[in-house]
């Protein structure tokens, strides 16, 4: 393997992994009787909770609908594809098989059709329609969903492959035992990743692998295609167990850490580069094309009667496009390479729950929920428009000024909600950060005072004294505390369950590291040393490539804060201007051509060429529009909030997928500069094009 070679990077897809597993003959053809002694045997209490976490309220519909209708309702597939399922529910630990799943699906769409027919015949048209939908919806879902959770799974593990393949490198650079590593690793590690390698070690003693070095032979063939620097990775870190002499083992090793760092900084500098042209293409399709289309819309209801045009409006540009969008970006985002992890703060004690926030009234903290405050500003526009709603019926551009308080109630009421359900977890995220990035330079000077020969104990306080006015100060105060004051161990000051420093400062690397000194140390003061100056060397190394594939993607993403913050509002400010413009001169000419239809009508009598003119004018309908001007107004503010949305998920889970507030965060900030630049540019051209509107109509005559 040629340290120099570029290994060429297939997009993240389901279809490898299950393609490996049938190419392979790993899964067997009759996996669910066959794989029924290894579930027998697989019963205890640990098992059970690893089985039913984090299920979703779908996934609990789709598991029970297939157990129990789909026992019932046969469906014959195709025998391939039927194979390609039963894999796919394989790797996902699910107890029904393909036929099951897909007899559910026929259930679904068989009760909504039936539902649909019942409400035709009652005249429920609309209502029929939607379950209609449902059922053809919930049939392609029910058969879709395994593979997207499948791809999921995926796309979430991939973010801790990195983290994997150090935490084994950096366990067996002192203990060269792989299982172990194994263990520490599962037990680090946060992610869907964390349960695959409990799973492994699961089947691993259930007798289904021979030893755990076959079970990640068989977990690397996943990531083949997907990730070939951590299959090469892992090939090299079990390698290094056959190793007869040190230096080899540890240069494998090494070369390991340094393989996965080198393919991910690859794999995100490929994918930053595929991504521009696929988000040009989203950005022209969903946003660009769709607001100068808006332009077409105050003529066609003019010229053209198109009946229910609002709802028709509504639907396309508050359900439909925004779908569009989201499918298209859901179709790259799944796509991303491995990156690294997102930190934990679950643990962290005295912090809320996302979606909710802390107030202190003296002594006490409150819990609040961040609807709350969110609903109460959406209240206060309410009530204003309420108070102005008189002057919303008059047509003009006063529809636009007190309709566009309607959007900004919503917009600013999502964004109050984002914003509050994070807002005192994002400070904690970026503190933790900061600590974990200068915890290498901890573990340098814990490695450097314990080459010294000082114990354990001692270096920890002189580490505490040097990193005085940094962000690690607090870890390291916490931990002196609790060895000087408290008496306990040094295990104990790091890992107690109620005052230990990492329960405050829950980072992955940050726990990992300290085991690592505290196990090491328990062999001498020599190990310590070596073990603490490693990790630190790769977690400047970790720190560095992350920063670079932080600023390969902000090239990315940056595109994309301008196009939805700046471009897209302005557009569609100056659309909802210019219908208003168009509106009012369409009102204006529509009296004009009622008087000459009168005038025509009453000068030509019954016959002759005179009574085409009346019916050709019967053709039009200019009548300023069939939906007020607030409606038009509301629709494209709600689709350019959905826009915001949806642009925000996207940025985020291209910067740090799976981070929820870094997610959260981001919708907040684009939302917030979207919805201002759009109510300011609305305001402004709709007072400019409604009074030049108005100076060539009074010019004209025709107002």
């Amino acid at each position: 393997m040629d340290k120099g070679k570029k290994t060429k990077v297939t997009p993240l897809k389901d279809s490898d992994i299950v393609d490996n597993y049938l190419s392979s003959g790993i899964v067997p053809s009759d996996l669910y009787n066959k794989d029924q002694s290894v579930r027998e045997e697989l019963r205890s209490v640990e098992y059970k909770v690893f089985k039913r976490e984090n299920p979703s309220f779908l996934s609990k519909i789709i598991i029970f609908g297939a157990s129990t209708v789909g026992k019932v309702i046969q469906f014959r597939i195709n025998e391939k594809e039927e194979k390609k399922l039963n894999t796919t529910l394989y790797l996902l630990g699910y107890d029904f098989d393909a036929k099951q799943l897909y007899g559910f699906s026929l259930f679904v769409l068989v009760l909504g059709i039936v539902l649909s027919i019942a409400l035709f015949a009652i005249s429920q048209v609309l209502v029929g329609l939607f379950f209609m939908a449902f059922g053809v919806g919930g049939y392609f879902l029910v058969q879709n969903y395994p593979k997207q959770q499948l791809s999921i799974r995926l796309s979430k593990s991939s973010s801790d492959l990195v983290t994997f393949i150090l935490y084994l490198v950096i366990f067996m650079r002192q203990t060269p035992n792989l299982e172990a590593a194994v263990q520490f690793a599962s037990e680090n590690l946060t992610s869907y990743l964390a349960f695959d390698l409990k799973k492994l070690m699961w089947d691993t003693a259930a007798r289904k692998y021979v030893n755990i070095k076959e079970a990640l032979d068989d977990f690397s063939k996943r990531w083949m295609k997907t990730s070939p620097a951590f299959t090469d990775a892992l090939f090299l870190v079990e390698s290094s167990t056959s190793q007869e002499d040190e230096a080899g083992r540890l240069a494998l090793l090494d070369e390991a850490s340094q393989r996965i760092l080198s393919g991910t900084f690859e794999a995100m500098t490929d994918y930053a580069s595929t991504l521009k042209e696929p988000l040009n293409t989203v950005y022209m399709l969903g946003m660009v094309l769709p607001v100068l289309g808006l332009v077409l819309a105050p003529m066609m209801m003019a010229f053209v009667a198109i009946p229910d045009f609002g709802v028709l409006l509504a639907v396309m540009y508050d359900i439909a496009l925004p779908l569009l969008v989201y499918f298209l970006l859901r179709g790259r985002l799944l796509v991303r390479p491995a990156g690294f992890a997102a930190p934990d703060l679950n643990e962290v004690p005295g912090l809320p729950k996302i979606g909710s926030f802390f107030v202190k009234i003296g002594s006490k903290k409150i819990k609040v929920n961040a609807m709350l405050p969110a609903i109460g500003v959406f209240a206060i526009f309410a009530v204003v428009v309420a108070f102005l709603f008189p002057y919303m019926l008059v047509f003009g551009p006063t529809q636009i000024y007190v309709s566009v308080l309607v959007t900004a109630g919503i917009g600013f009421a999502l964004f109050t909600y984002f914003k509050l359900s994070i807002i005192q977890l994002k400070s904690t995220e970026d503190e933790l950060i900061r600590t974990q990035n200068s915890f290498g330079d901890s573990l340098f000077q814990m490695g450097s005072l314990l080459a010294q020969g000082f114990p354990p104990e001692t270096t920890i306080v002189k580490v505490s004294e040097t990193m005085k006015n940094t962000p690690m100060a607090d870890f390291f105060n916490i931990t002196v505390n609790n060895v000087q004051n408290l008496g306990m161990s040094i295990k104990e000051a790091f890992f107690n369950k109620v005052n230990g420093s990492t329960r405050f400062f829950p980072s992955s690397m940050i726990i990992a590291g300290i085991r690592i000194f505290i196990e090491a140390s328990r062999k001498s003061v020599a190990n310590a040393s070596a073990a603490t100056l490693y990790v630190s060397k790769h977690l400047a190394n970790l720190r560095r490539i992350n920063q670079e594939v932080k600023n390969l993607l902000e090239e990315v993403t940056s595109g994309m804060r301008v196009e939805v913050g700046l471009l897209s509002p302005v557009m569609a400010g100056i659309v909802v201007g210019l219908t208003t413009l168009i509106g009012v001169v369409l009102r204006s000419l529509a009296g004009s051509i009622n008087n000459i239809q009168s005038s025509v009508s009453t000068s030509s009598g019954a016959g002759g060429v005179g009574s085409v003119v009346p019916f050709a004018f019967s053709l039009f309908n200019l009548s300023g529009g069939q939906i007020p001007l607030y409606t038009f107004q509301i629709i494209i503010g709600l689709y350019l909030i959905s826009l915001s949305v949806i642009i925000g998920y996207a940025i985020a889970t291209i910067s740090q997928p799976g981070d929820r507030i870094v997610m959260r965060d981001t919708i907040a900030s684009v939302l917030l500069t979207s919805m201002a630049l759009y109510i300011i540019i609305t305001f402004i051209v709709t007072l400019v094009f409604s009074s030049v509107g108005g100076l060539v109509l009074g010019a004209t005559h025709l107002a």
